[in-house]
């Protein structure tokens, strides 16, 4: 392998990325830029083609940042069953800790009802 000036080997070429593959039919519609940026700001970090599909035929979006809170409310709830089930834990530990599970709670339930339409929104807990 020959060596350039600054003594390193040259680099591999490259080849070129295999075209995207087409994973269905395209529907192009025009949206003015307030509605545009409407769509942008409901669709998040999903991306606008997921959330229109999501909105049109069901299924719903997932939201990363809800799913994230729910499995650490998870975490907690494992947490207060090991409490639990230990027989030297102070109450004191045992009353924060459901505080806090209560608290993280009732934030994601306001969170929620911000992503639920008003006619589908479920009743809290």
């Amino acid at each position: 392998m020959s060596q350039n000036d600054a003594g390193r080997a040259p680099r591999k070429a490259r080849g070129k990325r295999p075209p995207r593959k087409d994973s269905g039919n395209r529907i192009v519609f025009r949206v003015t830029a307030e509605e545009r940026q409407r769509l942008v700001s409901e669709a998040g970090e999903v991306g606008i083609s997921t959330y229109v599909r999501a909105r049109l035929f069901g299924g719903g979006v997932r939201n990363r940042d809800a799913l994230r809170k729910i499995a650490a409310l998870h975490v907690a709830g494992r947490r207060i069953q090991q409490l639990a089930e230990t027989h030297d834990v102070n109450e004191f530990v045992i009353a924060t800790t459901l505080g806090d599970v209560c608290t993280a709670i009732l934030g994601l339930v306001d969170e929620l009802d911000d992503v639920v339409d008003g006619d589908e929104r479920a009743n809290a807990p």
